[in-house]
């Protein structure tokens, strides 16, 4: 499976040019592992409370699989 992580640049998304890619395990686990250390806003919808609640277990997924 690859997982892996892109930096952008730009004045706005669409028009943002790739800076840096990498597919380095240790890096996007690092990465994954940091961004979970955010902290979580409250969420009243239903549905979107659901869609964080799956992305944040992706992203507890991707940082176990650090070497």
């Amino acid at each position: 499976m690859a997982t892996f992580l892109a930096l952008y640049r730009g004045d706005s998304v669409s028009a943002a040019k790739l800076v840096a890619l990498s597919a380095e395990p240790s890096l996007v686990g690092e990465f994954a592992a940091r961004i979970l250390t955010e902290p979580e806003e409250p969420e009243a919808d239903p549905v979107l409370r659901e869609l964080k609640r799956g992305r944040r277990r992706a992203l507890e997924l991707v940082k176990c699989e650090r070497p």
